[in-house]
């Protein structure tokens, strides 16, 4: 990928953030990117190709932060959830604007990619429902439906790249913390927690997905 292709990318991703996908046209597309519509066109042939691109490399991205941040494999489910709730939690935060668009703007294509973006979703919460399925083995976390429990942990934690402000009174570790206490109260894996001392909140910096340049 080179940085004209990247440009493409960036300049769709805050299109589409600040004015909806349907709102986008190639042409506003070109100008936000700084090329002309006839150099848009040798990337990409329509909207859908970049759209489908796009929400591709969101879940390309949350499922290689996850195996960088995944537990060893002899962890027990407790703590590899809770390192799931971190990393899933904190990617969306520091990548709000390709999240949103992830998971709000799928609806836009066509079946065929559609197929896409679920095989590519269930192979992500494939990970996170066998984690569940080696708790209720363990006997450390109860879950009587782990399918259904990935996808309802998935919805959750992924709601709070929509409404989340940086400049709110939530913290991204505050976020972590009161996440993982829910779901774990959830699975049945710990009491109510006491009261916590507060702690400095943690301000993130928004980082993009990763991109590979190509001379």
């Amino acid at each position: 990928m080179n940085m004209t292709e990247i440009n493409i990318r960036l300049a769709a991703i805050k299109l589409i953030s600040r004015n909806g996908y349907g709102a986008m046209s190639l042409r506003q597309l070109a100008a936000e990117a700084g090329i002309n519509a006839s150099t848009l066109y040798i990337y990409y042939k329509s909207k859908n190709e970049l759209l489908l691109e796009l929400i591709l490399e969101y879940f390309q991205g949350l499922s290689r932060e996850w195996a960088r941040c995944r537990p060893k494999k002899n962890s027990t489910a407790d703590v590899k959830l809770l390192a799931f709730i971190a990393c899933h939690v904190r990617y969306h935060l520091e990548h709000q604007d390709e999240s949103r668009l992830g998971n709000l703007e799928f609806r836009s294509l066509d079946n065929d990619d559609l197929e896409l973006v679920r095989q590519a979703r269930r192979l992500y919460l494939k990970a996170l429902q066998e984690l569940l399925e080696q708790g209720v083995k363990e006997g450390s976390l109860s879950c009587a439906e782990p399918k259904l429990m990935a996808r309802t942990l998935f919805n959750m934690l992924t709601h709070a790249c929509v409404w989340y402000r940086a400049d709110g009174r939530w913290g991204v570790d505050d976020l972590i913390r009161h996440y993982s206490d829910l779901v774990l109260k959830m699975l049945g894996a710990v009491p109510i927690p006491a009261t916590r001392v507060p702690v400095p909140r943690t301000v993130i910096t928004r980082r993009s997905a990763p991109m590979e340049i190509r001379p």
